[in-house]
């Protein structure tokens, strides 16, 4: 397999195994110890700060599921890549002083990947929907009523 084709994998592989299964022997296999995830409202330094993100998350939104619809949407060359998702859940539990809503939610996003010279992932960008999914549970109150 190229690095190509294993950076792909590992994309998928963050996504759907580490994210949505919470697969903390992938997410050893894949990602950097000092790996930096970094989102518009957050930034966490290490793999160990990012798995605890994940089990938080999986614990407040049920059934906490990221897919790749298409395998064009995931790139990748031999130090980066990127991927197109969607997630799904439920969301059950305080998420950023929201209390549990008990309603189905879906944003979709893209995350860009910087992969190091042994082909673990050292750092994730995200930009995802997150005003939507404040909106979904009640986040936010509505700025215009169409």
């Amino acid at each position: 397999m190229t690095r190509i084709e294993q950076n792909r994998v590992a994309i998928r592989q963050f996504l759907e195994d580490v994210w949505s299964k919470g697969n903390v022997e992938i997410a050893e296999r894949i990602i950097d110890p000092n790996f930096q995830f970094i989102l518009a409202f957050a930034h966490l330094d290490g793999r160990d700060a990012f798995m605890g993100l994940v089990e938080r998350n999986r614990s407040i939104f049920e059934n906490l599921t990221y897919s790749v619809e298409s395998e064009e949407d995931i790139v990748a060359d031999e130090k980066n890549g990127a991927a197109f998702w969607d997630m799904k859940s439920k969301h059950i539990g305080t998420w950023r002083n929201v209390p549990a809503s008990y309603k189905d939610v879906a944003i979709n996003g893209m995350t860009l990947f910087r992969f190091n010279e042994e082909g673990k992932i050292y750092e994730a960008k995200v930009q995802n929907d997150v005003m939507s999914l404040m909106n979904q549970i009640g986040g936010i109150k509505k700025l215009y009523d169409f």
